[in-house]
């Protein structure tokens, strides 16, 4: 269908960056809600990140989020795995 209306053809792989960034604001979405919600900047907090993929979301998550620290425990890939 996307070919019929002349959409732009896109790779594998920007089609799976994409849906890494519609991952990443929607991790960050709830993030700026509860923090300014809660009258708190977001820019002054440090991001810690965890489970398997935390690493791969934290850089573009800071970034969007304007924090400039991110924290990633020595054992962040398996702390969900373990149910912390």
């Amino acid at each position: 269908a996307a070919k019929e209306k002349g959409a732009p053809k896109m790779s594998v792989d920007e089609v799976a960056y994409g849906f890494v960034q519609v991952a990443n604001e929607a991790m960050c979405r709830p993030i700026r809600e509860i923090t300014s919600a809660r009258g708190h900047d977001v820019r002054g907090h440090v991001l810690a990140c965890f489970g398997g993929a935390g690493g791969q979301h934290a850089c573009a998550m800071a970034r969007s989020l304007g924090i400039k620290t991110i924290y990633v425990h020595r054992y962040a890939s398996i702390l969900s795995a373990v149910g912390l």
